[in-house]
């Protein structure tokens, strides 16, 4: 028996890094994806011809390959695994449309393809919260802090906002026409969190503040969503980007392509995600996408995808 768990991933539209403090977010899953495969197999074997694993270091005395990339996909299946009490040995790839660590949520796809296929070759039916609760119970413990958002987004699929407070979520029945890429990350979700935890411990009010504008931002957000009202809704993703700036989580080259972006009267753009580097969403346009095709990043299927996690057997 194959079980297989398609994923679609997602992108953040507002709140990202707020959501981990309790503030609102609100993201999308789209036509990109990542599909986590089970078979049969006399022992565990991990596969994954798609996503490329940077800067592998190789231990000749240990035949041990050191690499962070290869760790944490590898950590994530473990603990998966481990969860489930590793209860029968399997054969496990792991293909994706885009590259890991870019700002769409790959990591949480790991998790909750494996989780989804894995628990359903076992042959226990997980709905889609326990699949979601699993999920981020996983990613928590790996990386030590993460929100809820990515691994629910990703389960449920949709247009979603995540209310303040860390409970419960609402779809959104609206639609949402971006222009989106990636650039390579200079660090991975997990720094980039910690470095943040960093700053709120130096000045703690000044930090919240922040957050609570940003909060904010997403609330109205949410309503310009559903209004259709891009005007004020491009303006609202400049600030939220200043906002993030502010928090360390942009780089130079970001900052200069949604400057750039106001300076060619793309009606909004920021960075989308973990930061550092990856993904941008700018407001549906030519302009948009050509501007990102101009800084060499690579142009993503940015449908709004309704469905979330979609298990099969083959």
């Amino acid at each position: 028996m194959i079980v297989e768990a398609k994923v679609p991933l997602k992108l953040t539209l507002f709140g990202e890094h707020a959501v981990v403090y309790d503030r609102p977010a609100i993201a999308m899953t789209i036509s990109e994806s990542l599909k986590v495969r089970v078979s049969e197999s006399d022992k565990f074997l991990i596969i994954s011809p798609s996503l490329n694993i940077r800067g592998v270091k190789l231990d000749l005395n240990e035949m041990k390959i050191e690499s962070d990339e290869a760790k944490k996909v590898l950590r994530y299946v473990f603990e998966v695994l481990n969860y489930f009490g590793m209860k029968k040995p399997v054969k496990i790839e792991i293909d994706s449309t885009v590259e890991p660590s870019v700002g769409l949520g790959t990591s949480a796809g790991v998790i909750v393809g494996t989780v989804a296929a894995y628990s359903k070759y076992l042959g226990i039916d997980l709905n889609r919260d326990e699949i979601a609760k699993i999920s981020h119970d996983i990613e928590l413990k790996v990386q030590g802090i993460a929100s809820r958002m990515d691994t629910y987004t990703e389960t449920y699929g949709g247009l979603i906002y995540f209310p303040p407070g860390g409970e419960g979520f609402e779809r959104i029945d609206a639609n949402f026409e971006l222009t989106a890429g990636y650039i390579r990350r200079s660090m991975s979700t997990a720094d980039v969190l910690w470095r943040v935890r960093k700053l709120k411990e130096l000045n703690k009010e000044i930090f919240d503040n922040i957050l609570d504008v940003i909060g904010e931002i997403t609330n109205r957000a949410k309503s310009l969503i559903i209004e259709q009202n891009y005007e004020e809704l491009g303006l609202l993703m400049y600030v939220n980007h200043g906002l993030l700036f502010s928090l360390g989580i942009t780089s130079p080259e970001v900052d200069e392509i949604v400057s750039r972006a106001k300076q060619l009267r793309v009606k909004g753009c920021k960075i989308s995600g973990g930061g550092a580097g990856g993904s941008i969403i700018c407001v549906k346009s030519i302009e948009a996408e050509v501007l990102l095709k101009s800084y060499n990043a690579r142009i993503v299927d940015s449908t709004l995808i309704k469905d979330g996690v979609n298990i099969s057997i083959i």
